[in-house]
C-alpha cells in the first residue's frame, strides 16, 4: 500500500506495508484444502488489504486466478435479483479475466429463456455503463482492461440475434407452456448465463491446465444481514437440491456453482452467527447451516498485534520521535478497533496541522527552531479523536514519573515547558514533587536538531501546585496545533 505525506509545498511518497508473509502462506494453505471457505476477521482487522496482497504473491498466482466481487451495492435491490447480480458481476470479472468463450452453443428454447431474463436485452446493455467507464482509463493497464471486457462483451452481445430469432419463431402459447413449466422447477440456477459462465470458466481451466478459479465474495460486512444469507443460500442451493431427490451429495454432483474451484465469503464468523441467532433463533443450529459454506472450518485472519507495533514504528518515522518516548505516551490499546485506512489518514499531512513552533537564537546569533516531534503527536493524537484532556493526561503522566529524568522525554519537551516569555531564555521549573521532595529541571542547550539537554535538582522539602503549574504550561503546546 502506498500513500503520500504533505509537508509544506513538498510531497514525499513512501511504502506502507504491513509484514504479512506467514498469514498469506497459512491461507495458500487453508485454499489448497478447502472448496469453500470464509475469510473471518472483524471490521477493520484488514481483510481487503490481506486479500489484495494474497492474490498478488508469486505461489499464489502461479496456481490460482481470482474472480472478485463486491455486493456492497445490492442491497439496493429486491431479494429476487440478488442472484442476477452475482452472475452479471462474475461475467464482469471473466471479461476482465479473459476467461470467457465465444463457443457457446444456444439452442432455441436456452435462447428464448435468456430473451425472457433479459427483456429483451436489459440484461447485455446493463454493462454498457461499465463499459463507457473503462473510456476514462488512459494508461496501459486501464486500456488493457476495456480492451478485454470489449472481447468479452462481444460474446454476450452476439447472443442478441439468436434471442431475436427465438422470440419471432415461438408462438405465445408455448412461451406461457414454458414459463409454466420454469414456474414448477426448483431453482437450481442452470440457466443460460449460468452456462455461459461455466462453460468459460471449463474452457479456461482446459486451456491453463492445473490453474484454479477462485470466487471472493467481499464485503459482506458491509451489506444487509437478510442479503448476507440470501448470497449464502444461493450458493447452496444446488447442494439442499440433491438431498431434496434423494442423493447424498458429493464432489461429481454439487461441487460449487459455475465448475468454480473454490468460493471464499469474506466476513466477521462471529458476527454471522450472532446474526444466525437474531433471525433464527438462538436455539437454531448454526453449525450444520455453515458447514455448507465451509468443506471443514474456517479461517481467522487478524494483524492487530503486528498493526499495533507497525503503527507505533511508522509513528516514530513521521515524527522522528525515539520508541522510548511513544512508550510513554502511547500503546497498542490506541489502535485497537483502527483500519490501516483511518492511520493513514491520521499521519497525512501531520505538518500542516501545526500552528507555530517555538525557537531561540544560539551564541551565534543563529535562529534554532525546537524538535517539533511533540506537536507531531499531539496533531496525530487529535486525529485519532483524542480529547485535550486526555493527550495532558499522557504528557503529565509521563512527565511526572519517578524516573523521567532517565528517559529521553524532556529532550522533545523540556525547552517547551520551560520556555520564558522572553523566547530566548529558560526558567528553572518543577516538574515533580512529594511530601519529601521536589524535583527541577532546566533547559541548558539546544542543539541544532532543536533538541533540549537539561540538568535536574531537587530539594528535601515538597512544593504546592506542582501538578497544577505543569498542566498549565503544557496547555500551551496544545494552542500551537490546529484543532
Amino acid at each position: 500500500m502506498k500513500f503520500y505525506i504533505q509537508y509544506g509545498s513538498h510531497t514525499r511518497m513512501k511504502d506502507f506495508e504491513i509484514p504479512i508473509d506467514n498469514e498469506i502462506d497459512e491461507f495458500r494453505y487453508h485454499l489448497d484444502t478447502h472448496d469453500r471457505t470464509i475469510l473471518s476477521a472483524r471490521f477493520g482487522d484488514g481483510k481487503s488489504y490481506f486479500l489484495s496482497k494474497f492474490v498478488k504473491d508469486p505461489q499464489v498466482t502461479e496456481k490460482y486466478i481470482f474472480l472478485t466481487i463486491y455486493p456492497v451495492n445490492y442491497q439496493v435491490v429486491e431479494n429476487r435479483d440478488i442472484f442476477e447480480l452475482i452472475k452479471r458481476d462474475i461475467l464482469l470479472q471473466m471479461a476482465l479475466k479473459e476467461i470467457l468463450t465465444s463457443n457457446v452453443d444456444l439452442t432455441d428454447a436456452e435462447a428464448l429463456t435468456l430473451y425472457l431474463q433479459c427483456k429483451p436485452l436489459s440484461f447485455v446493455e446493463s454493462f454498457l455503463p461499465l463499459l463507457t467507464a473503462f473510456s476514462q482509463f488512459t494508461d496501459e493497464k486501464g486500456a488493457a482492461a476495456a480492451g478485454a471486457f470489449t472481447a468479452g462483451w462481444g460474446v454476450i452481445k452476439g447472443l442478441a440475434s439468436k434471442i431475436k430469432d427465438a422470440k419471432e419463431s415461438i408462438e405465445n402459447k408455448e412461451i406461457d407452456d414454458f414459463l409454466a413449466t420454469m414456474e414448477g422447477n426448483p431453482v437450481v440456477g442452470m440457466d443460460v448465463i449460468s452456462k455461459i459462465i461455466k462453460e468459460g470458466i471449463n474452457k479456461y481451466k482446459e486451456d491453463n491446465p492445473g490453474k484454479k478459479v477462485v470466487l471472493v465474495i467481499e464485503d459482506m460486512d458491509r451489506i444487509d444481514p437478510r442479503h448476507i444469507f440470501r448470497i449464502l443460500n444461493i450458493f447452496s442451493a444446488h447442494i439442499d437440491y440433491c438431498y431434496h431427490l434423494g442423493y447424498q451429495p458429493d464432489s461429481t454432483l454439487y461441487g460449487n456453482k459455475f465448475g468454480l474451484d473454490k468460493v471464499v465469503f469474506v466476513l466477521d464468523y462471529d458476527k454471522l452467527k450472532s446474526l444466525y441467532g437474531h433471525f433464527y433463533g438462538e436455539q437454531a443450529n448454526f453449525e450444520g447451516y455453515i458447514e455448507k459454506f465451509c468443506s471443514s472450518n474456517h479461517f481467522r485472519y487478524s494483524y492487530q498485534e503486528e498493526k499495533s507495533e507497525y503503527f507505533l514504528r511508522q509513528i516514530s518515522v513521521e515524527t522522528d520521535l525515539p520508541s522510548d518516548v511513544l512508550s510513554l505516551l502511547m500503546t497498542p490499546n490506541d489502535f485497537i478497533d483502527m483500519s490501516v485506512r483511518c492511520f493513514t489518514h491520521a499521519i497525512d499531512n501531520i505538518d500542516n496541522s501545526i500552528l507555530s513552533i517555538p525557537s531561540v537564537k544560539d551564541q551565534n546569533n543563529k535562529i534554532i527552531s525546537f524538535h517539533p516531534g511533540i506537536l507531531r503527536l499531539i496533531v496525530i493524537f487529535r486525529k485519532f479523536n483524542k480529547k485535550n484532556e486526555d493527550i495532558l493526561d499522557r504528557l503529565v503522566k509521563a512527565t511526572m514519573r519517578e524516573d523521567s529524568h532517565r528517559t529521553p522525554i524532556f529532550s522533545y519537551l523540556a525547552h517547551y515547558i520551560t520556555l520564558s516569555k522572553s523566547r530566548n531564555d529558560f526558567i528553572r521549573i518543577a516538574y515533580r514533587s512529594s511530601v519529601q521532595s521536589t524535583h527541577f529541571l532546566q533547559v541548558d542547550h539546544i542543539d541544532k536538531s532543536g533538541k533540549a539537554s537539561c540538568s535536574f535538582s531537587y530539594t528535601t522539602s515538597g512544593t504546592a501546585n506542582v501538578e497544577q503549574n505543569l498542566r498549565k504550561r503544557l496547555t500551551k503546546l496544545l494552542k500551537m496545533v490546529a484543532e
